[in-house]
């Protein structure tokens, strides 16, 4: 027996009823929207329990401690990165005597790192092992232990809740092919394991040799390893049903190349019947254009007896690494430059994969924590009645109270679950930098979401955001910010010009990439050329001496 609605969730639930299979207004939504939000927001906060109320009174405390978030940045990016606990702890005491005892930390761990600053290392590196079990359990919510008993028992648990989980196994760079297929073998042993049945992946983690000057022969080995993959999704069925696989999307020169392995690989009669997963990432205007083209090649491919596919839309979570990467090399930072932006880009791509005839062909994984931009496409797809083709997707461990309210409301939800054993987690480290670093960034919901109350300041400043970038869905460029064409020589600059460095060739583009193939097939006659200088803008294949 289905128990009944609280007062919240039925007020909720009407509002989506009434708009069911009736287009609205951008006003009307917008107002349909901050309403449904205020349910939500009001519900989850009433049926928190204690221990997430415990857990949001230390993360909010942490918002008002700047110098307590760089301590516990620099402490979890440095101190756990030796295997030397006696480095370990020197690291540790030497950031306590930097930064102080960070403020938003109960008594009682104050406590214990001020006992800890005043040990010699000597000393204090036998109570590292205690140090890195008590960051391990405190992180267990956000990164699973990868242990199989352990995993298999958290599995069986969410199931049981009615939630899905997609594995995503962290760990480090991938460096050697000997990496490479252990992690392989890793994925493999994931799909055969019967208690899971949805996994993420990404290329660089399962061919380490990515090159993309190499185009053809780095798509080709990424898709023979991905056919392994979808061959074991298929054998290794539950309930029937082939195991479902996801292919992440990492840094944005991966882009094309994660897209085109993808396409390739569906695209042989072997996996017509095969429905399988990519991620597109909101924060990049390259994506919505990607999304048009891979649902127009996903409707050809259903016309010709394939099987639909599934798109997870996401913000994005690699700004910093991207901007750093530009800056270096001289290039426009490739995702967009504000927070609005990706928000009214978000939601454009939200509402183009609810629109009917595109929600058949590629089911939509809406993922999201923020409340509104949820709300928001809540209503769209019940306007558009496509919600057997969607459904939404959160992190493990991240705002569960929001989580069940969302599940009580469409019935379902998917948490993207990071995993580690014990022996990977100081490789995991790094996803917690990147999750701290975003989820307490001035401009996330997140951040806002502590305390946070309908009607209050924060809310009403958050609601003008969300209807701001509903403002800008239709206006919002979705061109890409890196345009470099190396197949167009540039101007010739004048004599007198200010000095400026040329720009890195960015490799990422396809246009750069024909332009240097063009050159290779140039040369590749084995007749003996010279090699011309470059002067005033022209060859110069011999040059006269004065004396």
């Amino acid at each position: 027996m289905t128990p009944a609605l609280t007062p919240n969730l039925q007020a909720a639930a009407e509002i989506l009823e009434n708009v069911r299979g009736k287009p609205q207004s951008v006003v009307e939504r917008k107002r349909l929207a901050v309403q449904l939000s205020a349910l939500m927001l009001s519900e989850s906060n009433q049926t928190m329990t204690a221990e997430e109320k415990k857990i949001q009174a230390q993360l909010s405390r942490l918002m008002q401690d700047p110098i307590g978030k760089a301590f516990t940045m620099a402490m979890t990016d440095s101190a756990f990165r030796s295997h030397s606990h006696k480095r370990v702890a020197d690291q540790l005491i030497y950031l306590l005597n930097q930064f102080g005892v960070p403020k938003y930390l109960d008594w009682l761990k104050r406590a214990e790192l001020f006992a800890f600053k005043t040990m010699p290392a000597s000393v204090a590196q036998f109570l590292v092992p205690m140090a890195m079990h008590e960051l391990r359990s405190q992180t267990a919510r956000v990164i699973l232990p990868g242990e199989r008993a352990a995993l298999s028992k958290h599995i069986k648990s969410r199931k049981a809740e009615g939630v899905q989980l997609n594995l995503n196994h962290l760990g480090e760079a991938i460096l050697s092919e000997e990496e490479a297929k252990s992690r392989l073998a890793l994925y493999l042993d994931d799909l055969e394991n019967p208690d899971i049945d949805y996994v993420s992946i990404k290329i660089s983690t399962i061919f380490s040799q990515i090159n993309l000057l190499a185009w053809d022969y780095t798509v080709d080995h990424i898709s023979e390893r991905l056919k392994l993959l979808y061959r074991a999704a298929i054998k290794h069925r539950i309930d029937g049903k082939p195991k479902f696989i996801n292919l992440d999307m990492e840094e944005y020169r991966d882009l094309h190349l994660t897209v085109a392995a993808f396409k390739k690989v569906l695209e042989e009669a072997e996996f017509h019947d095969y429905s399988a997963g990519i991620v597109l990432q909101a924060y990049l205007p390259d994506s919505y254009l990607i999304q048009k083209d891979l649902t127009e090649w996903a409707k050809k491919r259903i016309e010709n007896g394939g099987n639909w596919i599934k798109i997870r839309i996401v913000k994005g979570a690699n700004l910093a690494m991207e901007q750093f990467e530009a800056s270096a090399r001289g290039w426009a930072q490739a995702p967009y430059t504000t927070k609005g932006e990706v928000d009214a880009n978000y939601k454009r791509m939200v509402f183009y994969g609810c629109l009917p005839e595109n929600a058949r062909a590629v089911r939509l994984g809406i993922a999201s924590h923020n409340l509104f931009d949820i709300a928001f496409s809540m209503l769209v797809r019940v306007e558009n009645k496509v919600e057997a083709y969607t459904g939404f997707e959160m992190l493990e461990g991240m705002a569960d109270h929001i989580r069940r309210v969302v599940q009580k409301l469409t019935g379902s939800i998917l948490l993207y679950c990071p995993v580690a054993t014990k022996e990977e987690f100081q490789h995991a480290i790094a996803y917690l930098i990147r999750r701290l670093d975003e989820n307490t960034g001035p401009e996330n919901f997140l951040r806002h979401v502590f305390g946070l109350k309908p009607g209050t300041e924060s809310w009403e400043s958050q609601s003008a955001l969300f209807s701001t970038s509903c403002d800008e869905i239709d206006t919002v460029t979705a061109d890409p910010r890196r345009k470099q064409n190396r197949l167009f020589a540039p101007p010739i600059l004048e004599f007198n010009a200010s000095f400026e460095n040329e720009a890195d060739t960015d490799f990422s583009l396809l246009q750069n990439i024909r332009w240097i193939e063009s050159i290779a097939h140039a040369w590749e006659n084995p007749e003996v050329k010279p090699i011309p200088l470059m002067i005033g803008g022209g060859k110069k294949f011999t040059i006269r001496s004065r004396g």
